[in-house]
């Protein structure tokens, strides 16, 4: 696999590269554009620029190569409307053979020569036959030719060249083209940047790349979106990651397409704009390029650690809907996080309850009964406390007791607010305010017990 085709495969996508197909319709239309003119009348055509003298085309060639190109494409028969087409069955060897005893005849001119070998070129082609195809192209070039000619020769000879990979010979051929033409081509210009660029010569390719810009804006036209995106590819492998996001913030203002938003959400990060990078990546998802579950909770993260939990929440909750994302423990704890930090604390306890029936762990039973407590819950929050005790939690063990005598506190249950902060207190750093309760406890019974004698009088 050739570089373009891994690095620039949207170039390849968008018409970079030439398709079979495509080079028989370039090959045979500049064929065609000239083979059964006579000197005079390919001047005639080209109009006041051609300066040219060529020798005429005599009446015996124009029709050998009549029945040399009806041999090699049959369908190029003209018929008059109403009536049908001969069945002429395609036979390019043959015509091969026909052209090349008319290339030997006495008295064929250089023009007529041009014609036969651009005909046999045309054949070559047909026959998958590329170096002898080259070779009857190169023979063009050497003959009297019209100015019409030689353009479309020399762009057949940059075309092939450049598909079989040939690029010193190809952007040879180019430069022939565009010093002939008068004037330099966008389009030109920017298969000689992919040229150069494959050869790793990426100094000259952005050097091509931002002629094609020139070029474009001086005759007040559009860039195409392989042309903004060339200069991507040639940036990113010089290192350049500033450049590459100017193009990139240019390329996606015409062509907001996913892979761009992506890309320069990437360089964004890469230079530490986290802001920004946020941004692009949830400019892609608003514009709906995220359809996977990866790139949701990804995003959903990012919020989160820039504190928009509400946004986060929005997004996970959408793609759990729509079942893009899956209801497993992972996802629904970052919900139920979501939920947690953005205060909406009824979700958050549905999402905590949900986590909790999946995974059976301690932990997510011990946030289950924290989001209930602070809903003053409390009776609820008691059985998860226990559901997490029960569940084996480890890590925060003595949090649940803690926070578990702080529910029973509040529901006056004083014994058993005791017994947990009896347990709490096991722990080190948990030690000084167990106790502390402990010791509020004992007086609060204290001083109800007294007030509850007080009032019956005993």
């Amino acid at each position: 696999m050739n570089r373009l085709s891994v690095n620039l495969g949207v170039l390849v996508a968008i018409g970079v590269l030439w398709s079979a197909p495509a080079l028989v319709a370039s090959i045979s239309s500049g064929y065609l554009s000239a083979v059964y003119l006579s000197g005079g009348a390919a001047q005639a055509e080209e109009g006041k620029k051609e300066t040219r003298k060529v020798p005429a085309m005599r009446e015996r060639t124009y029709k050998t190569l009549s029945e040399a190109q009806v041999l090699i494409d049959p369908d190029s028969v003209q018929v008059e409307e109403g009536q049908e087409k001969p069945n002429i069955v395609a036979d390019p060897r043959k015509a091969i053979t026909i052209l090349n005893d008319l290339r030997e005849r006495r008295g064929v001119n250089s023009y007529e020569l041009a014609q036969i070998w651009n005909t046999l070129a045309f054949a070559y082609y047909t026959l998958d036959d590329i170096p002898n195809t080259l070779s009857a192209y190169e023979e063009v070039l050497k003959q009297e030719i019209t100015e019409a000619l030689e353009m479309s020769t020399l762009r057949s000879l940059f075309q092939l060249y450049y598909s079989r990979e040939e690029y010193k010979k190809a952007i040879s051929y180019m430069d022939r083209w565009e010093a002939l033409r008068g004037e330099p081509d966008a389009g030109v210009t920017f298969i000689r940047a992919t040229a150069y660029y494959q050869m790793e010569d990426f100094k000259n390719a952005l050097k091509e790349a931002k002629k094609v810009e020139e070029i474009t804006l001086a005759e007040g036209k559009e860039m195409k979106e392989n042309w903004w995106y060339l200069q991507v590819v040639i940036y990113n492998e010089l290192k350049d990651v500033d450049n590459t996001i100017k193009v990139l913030e240019k390329l996606i203002v015409h062509f907001p397409k996913k892979q761009y938003w992506m890309h320069l959400a990437g360089m964004y990060s890469e230079k530490s704009l986290d802001d920004r990078s946020l941004s692009a990546y949830y400019a892609a998802y608003s514009q709906g390029f995220f359809e996977k579950e990866n790139e949701i909770v990804m995003l959903a993260q990012r919020l989160l650690n820039a504190e928009v939990p509400f946004e986060a929440a929005r997004i996970l909750e959408k793609g759990v809907k729509d079942k893009v994302v899956k209801k497993d423990e992972k996802n629904l704890k970052l919900l139920a996080t979501a939920y947690t930090m953005s205060q909406d604390v009824s979700k958050a306890i549905d999402a905590w309850r949900d986590v909790a029936k999946t995974s059976k762990e301690g932990e997510n039973y011990f946030r289950l009964a924290q989001a209930l407590a602070n809903e003053d819950r409390h009776k609820e929050a008691i059985a998860a406390y226990q559901d997490a005790l029960d569940a084996g939690v480890k890590k925060e063990i003595s949090n649940v007791y803690f926070w578990l005598g702080i529910s029973q506190m509040q529901l006056e249950n004083w014994d058993a607010a005791t017994k947990a902060f009896r347990e709490a207190a096991k722990d080190e750093d948990k030690e000084k305010s167990a106790r502390r309760y402990i010791k509020y406890i004992a007086g609060e019974k204290m001083r109800q017990e007294e007030l509850r004698k007080m009032l019956s009088g005993n």
